[in-house]
């Protein structure tokens, strides 16, 4: 199976599955980050692959008529699906949008179906009624029997796929025996949502809701000043609770998640950046840094590399 690679993971985000100016990303782990993803157009079902060998967080609005299901590629991935953490037996589906962090290296599979697309191809199949009728908001299931055989069936696919940058179905595996193998497990799985479903807590909600809030701020904010008691006014939290909802939702506390996501900023800019019209120092203020020394210290323990170096090898 021969994957794609790219150290932006943005370039993996698939423009019939997010609106693409919502993604929002950043390298959480220190080092140099690669990103292999693939992609199978099995229309009206695309199935993906991505492959990474740091921790990330990436946030998403899915494009209009769309829905996702997700799981581990690889069980040992350590991963939260809206502040929540799963694992190898754990099903995700989304209609609305995403928020996914991972700790470390893994492999995530995303299954993104065109809801308008599977009406008209399949308009009485009972498998696909089901499917319409239990995707409702963002639900997450545990279910140890159906997201192994989910799992394999991708495997399958990928694994004999040698064309996977013409987005082709492998040969042998025809469009109707996939469609014929994946839509009746993804109706099960989402039919047992209720049976197997896993309630989030009121404290796991509201802590994501804050960090959220925080998040989006930070965003918007990146050249200013933030100090914890700007968050903790943005999200409603006294500043120990609002550090507990950080550790728990991103594993990290919120002025070093604030430091991770500007040097991620300086890093994708100092990537596409034309070389010889670029001062280092420009880039960073941009981004809220104003020492450079600690900045070049901090962006070297983050990337492996100084930014001039990024710069330069662009």
């Amino acid at each position: 199976m021969e994957l794609q690679r790219t150290p932006l993971l943005e370039r993996s985000a698939l423009e019939s599955t997010y609106s693409v100016e919502s993604v929002h990303w950043a390298q959480l782990g220190a080092g140099a980050f690669e990103m292999r993803y693939g992609v199978i157009d099995a229309a009206p079902i695309e199935l993906s692959v991505r492959s990474f060998n740091l921790g990330f967080m990436v946030e998403a609005d899915l494009a209009p008529q769309r829905f996702l299901v997700g799981l581990l590629a690889d069980p040992r991935t350590p991963t939260r699906w809206f502040g929540m953490e799963v694992d190898k037996d754990y099903i995700g589906a989304t209609r609305s949008d995403i928020h996914v962090s991972v700790a470390g290296p893994g492999a995530l599979y995303q299954i993104s179906i065109d809801r308008p697309s599977l009406e008209r191809q399949f308009p009485a199949a009972p498998d696909v009624l089901a499917l319409m009728e239990n995707v409702d908001g963002v639900m997450l299931s545990r279910n140890p029997m159906l997201a192994p055989r989910i799992r394999a069936t991708l495997h399958r696919v990928f694994s004999m796929n040698a064309s996977i940058r013409r987005r082709a179905l492998p040969h042998g595996m025809p469009i109707k025996m996939l469609h014929g193998t994946l839509l009746p497990l993804l109706a099960s799985a989402l039919e047992s949502f209720d049976e197997h479903s896993v309630e989030r807590s009121k404290c796991l909600t509201r802590r994501l809701s804050a960090v959220r809030k925080c998040q989006e701020y930070m965003r918007e904010h990146v050249d200013a000043t933030l100090t914890l008691l700007d968050l903790s006014q943005v999200s409603g939290m006294r500043s120990r609770s609002l550090i507990n909802a950080f550790e728990a939702v991103t594993g990290f506390s919120p002025m070093d998640y604030l430091k991770r996501l500007r040097l991620n900023g300086v890093h994708r800019t100092l990537q596409r950046a034309d070389r010889s019209r670029t001062r280092i120092i420009d880039i960073a203020t941009e981004w809220g840094f104003w020492h450079m020394g600690h900045f070049t210290a901090d962006y070297r323990a983050m990337f492996g590399q100084t930014p001039s170096g990024t710069l330069m090898t662009r």
